[in-house]
């Protein structure tokens, strides 16, 4: 290997504040094998003048220039540029532990023939430490269902990627700005690639979970055109394999998912399902008594969610009596895990003892 062995790559759009907070803690790594390269979404002149300032011989910046808006396109930009084996991809506004790097290489020595490697990430507020909840729990299998029902377990920032993996899988799909990583995640899964997760492991990145601080939001309507592309692309995907029809039932889960989402989370709700159900009915044809029930329920799901809602939580109830159980994913773990207590306590430790500082909110 190379002796810059692992290269964190960063997509940005007008976060300058929190980058800066971002680079920090990556800059106190108690590994030196590896470098940094931010890829800015087109930020105003000021923020792109200022994360400028940060550049130095181990934190590149760079800014599309062409193609889709989006993380997709900035996280390609990223991995494409590295001079690493190894791709860690990381958002704008979240924080490495000092041990992240030192950790992460340890596995990837430890383990030759893994395609990439999945450790436990950690929700934060204002500081690491402050809240005790994974992202997800971490199961022995069952992964690409968990994907195909709306749970995922694993962040983009959980994995360490070889190079090499990326190559093979295409990276992320540019046109998609919502679940990007869980549809490369599935398409990794899809083609057999070795992931290598370790639950054990104590967790090396934190995830702001603050919702004033999103870039997008999600009911924009290029998120919402999004969404659908991304449904599309997974059908296209198992619909290539005819030996997954469990996989490919779970996945029409999704058609009816998102059209509950549109219903609460779209302006033009009604319109918007109705278009979501053609593509159901398109990408899926033949006849499906689980598609007429579901278009029943959500008919009246648009009539009466303002004016009965009584009504609307009976229908809904009914409905997960009757369609697959895939369409009502029950037991995730998403944002409600909490470490070991063994776990917990090593990390009080390391949080104790490292250089870590509130977030300045309104940076």
């Amino acid at each position: 290997m190379s002796q810059t062995e692992v290269c964190v790559v960063i997509p940005h759009f007008n976060r300058a504040g929190l980058l800066r907070q971002t680079l920090d803690s990556i800059l106190r790594q108690t590994s030196t094998g590896w470098q940094v390269i931010v890829v800015d979404d087109g930020s105003e002149s000021s923020e792109w003048e200022r994360i400028l300032t940060y550049a130095n011989s181990r934190i590149r910046i760079i800014r599309r220039e062409d193609g889709y808006k989006g993380p997709s396109r900035c996280r390609n930009l990223g991995w494409q540029a590295a001079q690493a084996e190894m791709i860690l991809f990381l958002d704008s506004d979240d924080l490495l532990g000092d041990w992240c790097v030192q950790q992460r290489l340890a596995a990837a020595h430890a383990s030759q023939n893994a395609d990439a490697w999945i450790f436990p990430v950690m929700l934060f507020r204002n500081q690491p430490g402050d809240m005790r909840f994974l992202w997800n729990r971490m199961e022995a299998s069952g992964n690409l269902e968990r994907f195909l029902v709306s749970d995922p377990p694993w962040h983009t920032s959980s994995t360490l990627w070889r190079r090499r993996t990326l190559e093979k899988l295409g990276g992320f799909n540019e046109h998609v700005m919502y679940g990007d990583d869980a549809d490369l995640h599935m398409r990794g899964l899809l083609q057999a690639v070795n992931f290598q997760q370790l639950p054990d492991a104590l967790p090396d990145v934190f995830i702001r979970r603050a919702d004033q601080l999103r870039i997008t939001g999600t009911n924009s309507p290029d998120l919402l055109e999004s969404r659908m592309v991304r449904l599309r692309a997974g059908t296209q995907m198992l619909k290539k394999m005819s030996e997954l029809r469990h996989y490919q039932q779970l996945w029409q889960g999704q058609y009816f998912r998102e059209c509950e989402f549109l219903l609460f989370n779209a302006p033009d709700s009604r319109n918007r399902i109705r278009w979501t159900l053609r593509a159901w009915r398109s990408d899926w044809p033949g006849f499906s008594v689980v598609r007429v029930i579901a278009a029943s329920y959500l008919w009246l799901a648009c009539v009466c969610r303002h004016r009965a809602y009584l009504l609307l939580r009976i229908g809904r109830r009914i409905c997960m009596c009757v369609l697959p159980a895939g369409f009502f994913p029950r037991g995730s773990g998403f944002e409600q895990t909490q470490p070991a207590a063994d776990i917990w306590g090593a990390l009080q430790q390391k949080l104790g003892g490292a250089d870590v500082h509130q977030i300045d909110m309104s940076s």
